[in-house]
């Protein structure tokens, strides 16, 4: 079978076990959680695999957190067939052949992109190995290894067992041959992720097993501004005896040291004969050759494998080591370590370590913090900004700060940057609600920067934008209040993504004093319900004379929506729903938390086991979903969100290759979603406030800045699934609803727990 190898520390597990139980100690107060490994409860593997709509695009390659590369292969099936939807990040879990190992990959997206700067080992040279239809290279899951920080397989054929250990911007790779093989190392530039394209590539060896070059590529994504322009730096250890390059497939050149081109160029390297192992340190930058080579020489000095990894454990219990959690089960442990771990797969780090970053205006600047871009937006304001906010503020700090830096290099707040470019993937202004919530939480509040972090909220909102802009501004600004079904396609999904950056924006504002701009964009806000249709009772198209689209059928997918359905886009109003109850029930509440009622049952009725395609009701795999389980908390229901945040943990999440995730994890989003509710709390992005759920753990710690917050939900259970009371430091909770200030200043919140639904809180 496939092994987990998280080389755990005595020092870091003694006497450290999650399993057990809250107890007290000898003083009378409760216990504090034993210090563990978190690295025995990751497992890269997890939702490597999937099929149809549960297919998580992940790749459990050798990375650091938010590092700049992640490390590993690029597999196929044994007749070569990749499936580009099955191969995102290169990798997929049925697959028994390797193409090629690369050094950059993104995690959990859903389109191809990425897949740079690609090497494999050989068992001698033979010329036809430059034809991109070569034989492939076979292996078994049997011999298949990873952990945080390092990938590991043997690959059957050639006879070489390959090990890759990452570091923040490269990695250390070991090819380890057998006895009587020929030792070679390629570097095939012309190898791509399926659907990605080559654009201009070059390597040059140098003297004594060193080289460098440029690998330019365009995915799915990176297309749109030209392409990833991704330069490298490696060094051979031992030195190489021989080899060549090739400028084309069908002509390669013994002896060669420069090829470079537009079409498939490579180089090969031969070693002397007997040599078993074979070192490659490789560093990446998006900047130029010369940071590649610094980089290289500041993370990789030397041939000390295990000095490498012990660093990238490091830094790994560094960041999961601050989160830990007592109870639940084996499984329900070994899905939150590794949803933990997976949310720190992107962003990705792109200055080097002199600080210069290729920007967004495509030319090169110094930075004087971290720097990041595969910023999806979109998707992780929903979950990982917030839990950044609340595990990890220091690393949010820096992302705010990219964000801004971002917007003065382009011109315009991003949206889905990749690497050094604007993609405008997908829709909305997300950053305004990711700026905001940091405001609220209590992270960005440096004067200048809150000043400049306003000013581009309220011009990403009230104009045009070229690059990452809303469209129909002024329709969805002025009089008209809609996103007419004349402007183009998704015209709900639009609004109610505005709606929600207004409505993030006009809280801040009002919290600001800038009363005037708060009630400007509150208003704007509102313009959601004008895509309501009570004769249908769902949110849907308008033409601009005013009429909406007409009947429906709520489970199809029309022109009305990006990536979803009626059903899907319903209540994506998280921050009020008191605005859906006034709008959709005329203000009965009781109609609102009837409805959703049965919604959740006619979920649980129709919940497939096999997603071969995105569920009708809720489908968790997409992001409109992400708040529709906590919206009856939000409304004083927290028992029937309680009901179905555990049945989405049961049904939707796994600790399996095959059933890891449902869908898509979009850079962290879906493995955040777990976090939270797991915890038993779930944020509504952009604003300050925690919708209460059922915890998985009896105990949660989060260190911060030198304190620990404490989440106590005792006897918590599958059974014991309901909370009783809440205390939120030393008063009451009286409602399900935990501000986030209030959470961190109490330092404490304590949910009982029991098997029977009770009404605890107080009717908003």
């Amino acid at each position: 079978m496939r092994l987990l190898l998280p080389l755990c520390v005595v020092a870091c597990t003694a006497g450290g076990d999650p399993a057990d139980t809250d107890s007290d100690a000898p003083d009378g107060s409760v216990a504090p959680i034993t210090p563990y490994d978190p690295l025995a409860y990751v497992d890269p593997f997890i939702a490597t695999g999937g099929e149809g709509a549960e297919v998580a695009s992940i790749t459990p390659a050798a990375g650091t957190p938010n590092g700049m590369t992640l490390v590993g292969p690029d597999t196929a099936t044994a007749s070569g067939g990749m499936l580009p939807f099955y191969h995102c990040a290169g990798y997929h879990y049925l697959d028994d052949h390797v193409r090629a190992f690369s050094m950059v990959h993104a995690s959990g997206i859903g389109i191809v992109d990425q897949g740079a700067v690609p090497f494999l080992p050989r068992n001698g040279w033979d010329p036809s190995d430059t034809d991109p239809k070569r034989p492939l290279l076979r292996f078994s899951h049997d011999e298949e290894e990873a952990s945080a920080g390092r990938y590991a397989v043997r690959l059957l054929d050639e006879g070489v067992h390959v090990e890759i250990v990452a570091t923040p911007r490269g990695g250390h790779v070991v090819f380890r041959f057998d006895e009587g093989t020929d030792p070679v190392v390629e570097l095939d530039l012309g190898h791509t992720l399926p659907d990605v394209e080559l654009r201009a590539s070059r390597v040059e060896k140098g003297a004594a097993g060193a080289f460098s070059g440029e690998h330019r590529i365009g995915g799915g994504y990176s297309r749109r501004f030209g392409g990833s322009r991704t330069f490298y730096a490696g060094q051979f250890d031992p030195a190489p005896v021989g080899g060549g390059v090739w400028n084309d497939p069908a002509a390669p050149e013994d002896g060669g040291t420069v090829a470079e081109g537009d079409t498939p160029i490579g180089a090969w390297w031969t070693f002397p004969a007997g040599t078993r192992e074979v070192h490659m340190r490789l560093a990446v930058s998006y900047v130029d050759e010369d940071g590649a080579r610094a980089n290289l020489a500041a993370e990789l000095p030397d041939v000390d494998v295990a000095a490498r990894r012990a660093e990238a454990e490091a830094a790994w219990r560094g960041r999961l080591g601050g989160v830990r959690v007592r109870g639940g089960t084996e499984r329900e442990r070994r899905i939150f370590h590794t949803s933990l771990y997976r949310s720190l797969l992107m962003p990705m780090r792109q200055d080097d370590v002199d600080g210069r970053y290729r920007s967004l205006g495509d030319d090169l600047k110094t930075t004087d913090h971290p720097y990041y871009s595969n910023l999806s937006l979109w998707d992780t304001f929903r979950t990982v900004h917030p839990w950044y906010l609340l595990a990890w503020p220091d690393l949010q700090a820096d992302l705010d700060r990219t964000l801004l830096r971002m917007t003065r290099d382009g011109g315009s707040l991003p949206r889905w940057p990749m690497t050094h470019g604007y993609t405008g993937g997908m829709v909305g202004t997300p950053a305004i609600q990711v700026l905001a919530e940091s405001w609220h939480k209590g992270v960005l509040r440096d004067p200048a920067l809150v000043d400049e972090a306003v000013a581009v909220s309220v011009r990403a909102a009230s104009e045009d934008q070229d690059r990452a802009g809303r469209r129909a501004v002024a329709e969805w600004t002025g009089d008209l209040g809609w996103i007419p079904i004349e402007s183009g396609g998704g015209g709900v999904s639009h609004a109610l993504e505005y709606a929600w950056s207004d409505a993030a924006l006009a809280r801040w504002l009002d919290a600001l004093g800038r009363g005037e701009e708060a009630a400007r964009f509150a208003a704007q806000a509102r313009n959601w319900r004008n895509h309501f249709d009570p004769a249908v009772g769902f949110n849907v198209g308008r033409f601009r004379d005013g009429r909406f689209r007409g009947a429906i059928d709520p489970i199809v997918w029309t022109d009305d929506y990006v990536e979803g359905n009626a059903w899907h886009y319903l209540w994506m109003i998280p921050w009020s729903v008191q605005e859906i109850i006034d709008t959709h029930h005329a203000g009965d509440r009781g109609a609102f938390l009837a409805r959703v009622q049965q919604y959740w049952r006619d979920v649980y009725k129709e919940g497939e086991t096999i997603d071969l395609f995105p569920d009708d009701f809720y489908w968790h795999g997409n992001e409109p979903v992400m708040t529709t389980a906590f919206l009856p908390s939000l409304a004083g229901d927290p028992d029937t969100t309680a009901d179905a945040a555990r049945w989405i943990l049961a049904n939707r999440y796994d600790d399996t290759p095959q059933k890891g995730l449902d869908g898509n994890d979009d850079a962290g989003t879906l493995s955040a979603w777990a976090l939270w509710a797991s915890i038993g709390l779930f944020p509504v992005a952009g604003t300050p406030d925690l919708a209460v759920a059922s915890p998985w753990f009896e105990r949660v710690e989060i260190d911060r800045a030198g304190e620990t917050l404490v989440i106590r939900a005792p006897g918590a259970s599958d059974a014991a699934r309901y909370v009783q009371s809440a205390t939120l430091g030393a008063g009451a909770l009286s409602r399900s609803v935990v501000d986030h200030g209030a959470l961190i200043e109490a330092g404490e919140l304590v949910l009982r727990m029991g098997e029977t639904p009770v009404s605890w809180q107080v009717t908003p």
